[in-house]
């Protein structure tokens, strides 16, 4: 499984388990097959340059798994407005495997590791969502992932957040004045 380790710029980044994509039984059924398999931490993950997505494709990245497009385009704000959906199941997934050294477990599944490196890396230490609080958009990042099943699946890892940008909830759409009623 090739590893990769990029600057990327964040978008909606659902990586604690307090704001993890948990589905809905209810909804379409994309959110209702995330709620049956428990839940997945997401990110859009911006890229900064051509060659990152050079180097995904030159290492084997299927660019239309089961005829869905790979490399979106986003916001035209963040990095070169391009980005992958990078995510991690909620549940535990652990696998054993045998090498040289003997049994070795890996986990697929289970929050991705979220360092802050705002201080710089010499003062790195592991995020902490009540103090840090969430990631916003535009927050920049190292971010860790994985391809798998030749290039088809892409699995997040690791975030290591270098330029924070706090989290701003969406309060207002253009409607909302169509529907504020004064009693």
């Amino acid at each position: 499984m090739p590893k990769y380790t990029m600057e990327m710029v964040l978008e909606y980044a659902k990586v604690f388990p307090e704001n993890a994509d948990m589905g809905n039984p209810d909804g379409p059924r994309a959110a209702q097959a995330v709620h049956q398999k428990g839940g997945q931490y997401t990110v859009n993950a911006y890229f900064t340059s051509e060659d990152q997505i050079q180097e995904l494709v030159d290492g084997g990245l299927d660019l239309n798994p089961m005829n869905s497009e790979r490399i979106k385009t986003g916001n035209e704000e963040y990095g070169i407005g391009k980005f992958i959906n990078l995510k991690r199941p909620v549940p535990d997934n652990i696998k054993t495997f045998e090498n040289k050294n003997g049994p070795v477990e890996v986990n697929y599944g289970g929050a991705p590791g979220v360092v802050n490196l705002t201080e710089g890396k010499e003062n790195k230490r592991w995020w902490s969502f009540e103090e840090d609080g969430y990631i916003g958009n535009g927050s920049m990042a190292t971010v860790q992932f994985e391809t798998y099943a030749q290039g088809a699946g892409v699995r997040l890892k690791n975030i290591g957040v270098t330029e924070h940008v706090p989290y701003e909830p969406n309060t207002t759409d253009e409607g909302d004045e169509l529907f504020n009623m004064e009693s």
